[in-house]
């Protein structure tokens, strides 16, 4: 993207070729893309080193590489492009390392506030502001030189339209996200029900018909999913899940912040309306899907994998906060909502376990030392849970399904035998989670309590 267009609050182009100072400013920029990427991606060094004694140093390197990137992210915020966005939005999903104390944490920027400082970047960017702007401490007046829109070798290319288009459903999948997961109000929606007329919620409802219409046929008993066809459905339904996931947020801050009866009767009902409409249109293929999921490449695997487990998982959440604010009203007609994601979780953990995905090292030592010997490039296999860069949902499907097996095993609802498999499921599932992450390991160590006192009273010592 031409960086002009980027950071709409520091440019002043006449026609001249960047200066020295913005070239550098380009690069520090590029910089600490570099540095966040690098944090992000240290979670999966573990599963490179064949020693323990690598292992421990590898902990050193992803706790150096996320203080290195967490040192950045101020100076990312005050300066807005397409580019410092992605930083902050990835340093987001980074994991805090285990050994980073609570006071090392609040020291500078949290993740949280990256998210909101990206949101409100996204907002900027996309206005393309060239006028007189101010705040208590600073008065900026842009000057413009041509008209938004105008730049020939940007705004008017397609490429650009369609990467701003993408940056903004980025944004918008991250806003929906902590709206449900951290209780925060929207950047991007306005009020309870403004959804309704914004034109992302409107294109996703659109979608979903001609969807409906262009799989008619795909129900038949004599028709075949390919691949191909089942990305068609997973991309489809995660477009649906993310308006879930909206109207689910909707329905917690509806609860959340003490709106009337109406207006929380009417958010149920949307988002009970929504999850139906799902059922409908994507649950059979979807489930057609998961019949030939051996067929399909790793990639789609994968990505089935995450639409049902958060689709699901979004449920599960909704129904965490409807128990948490006493409304059984609410809860008695959710539940056989409520029992159909809870399977769905756990049977996607499951998928999520016994599925491998094959990942080649690429750097350029590894690649010039094959070519030299003419070997193939090192890889190794793990889990489809390991490579999940969503880790954080996974330790909440785990923390929520613990709630929902300990409850049903209170009321006798399920066997001692059956509770203690499904534990070790969650356990196992925490396992292929990274080993490195504090809310990994707060979890599992709470998990590893409940498996002890979950154990039978009595122990055989031989025959």
């Amino acid at each position: 993207m031409d960086e002009d267009w980027e950071n709409p609050g520091a440019m002043l182009d006449h026609g001249r070729p960047a200066d020295a100072a913005r070239r550098g400013r380009d690069l520090q920029i590029d910089q600490w893309l570099d540095h966040a990427i690098e944090a992000f991606a240290a979670r999966w060094l573990p599963l490179t080193m064949q020693s323990a004694a690598s292992e421990f140093s590898s902990a050193e390197v992803v706790r150096a590489l996320w203080r290195c990137a967490h040192k950045d992210m101020l100076k990312v915020i005050n300066r807005p492009s397409y580019r410092s966005m992605l930083t902050l939005l990835l340093f987001a999903l980074t994991p805090i390392p285990a050994g980073i104390s609570e006071e090392e944490e609040l020291d500078r920027v949290s993740g949280q506030v990256c998210v909101h400082a990206a949101l409100q970047q996204i907002q900027e960017l996309r206005a393309h502001q060239r006028s007189l702007r101010f705040n208590g401490n600073r008065v900026n007046l842009d000057i413009p030189v041509r008209p938004p829109g105008a730049s020939p070798h940007s705004l008017a290319t397609a490429n650009f339209i369609n990467a701003e288009s993408t940056a903004y459903w980025v944004a918008l999948t991250f806003d929906t996200s902590a709206s449900l997961t951290l209780g925060c109000k929207p950047l991007l929606s306005s009020g309870l029900f403004g959804f309704e007329s914004e034109s992302s919620w409107r294109l996703v409802r659109a979608c979903m018909e001609i969807f409906r219409d262009m799989t008619k046929d795909w129900h038949d008993p004599e028709f075949e999913m390919t691949d191909d066809k089942a990305n068609q459905v997973i991309a489809a339904g995660a477009a649906w899940k993310l308006l879930v996931w909206r109207l689910t947020a909707n329905m917690k801050e509806s609860l959340r912040d003490g709106h009337d009866e109406a207006e929380v009767s009417r958010a149920f009902s949307l988002v009970s309306e929504a999850i139906d409409q799902f059922n409908i249109t994507y649950r059979g293929l979807l489930e057609v899907c998961q019949k030939r999921i051996q067929f399909f490449g790793q990639e789609t695997k994968l990505r089935w994998y995450e639409l049902m487990l958060h689709y699901n998982l979004s449920i599960l959440m909704l129904v965490d906060m409807i128990a948490a604010t006493d409304r059984h009203d609410l809860l008695s007609r959710f539940s056989a909502k409520r029992v159909d994601a809870e399977s769905w979780v756990l049977n996607s953990l499951m998928f999520g376990l016994t599925n491998r995905y094959t990942l080649q090292l690429q750097s350029e030592v590894v690649q010039a030392d094959s070519m030299a010997s003419n070997a193939q490039l090192p890889s190794f296999t793990v889990s489809l849970v390991a490579v999940d860069p969503y880790a954080h949902h996974a330790v909440a499907a785990v923390k929520l399904m613990q709630k929902a097996i300990d409850r049903d095993f209170a009321a006798g609802k399920i066997s001692a035998d059956a509770y203690r498999n499904l534990l070790s499921t969650l356990t196992q599932t925490l396992d292929q989670l990274p080993q490195g992450s504090k809310s990994v390991q707060i979890v599992r160590a709470d998990l590893a309590n409940v498996e002890v006192a979950s154990q039978p009273l009595y122990a055989t010592s031989g025959p």
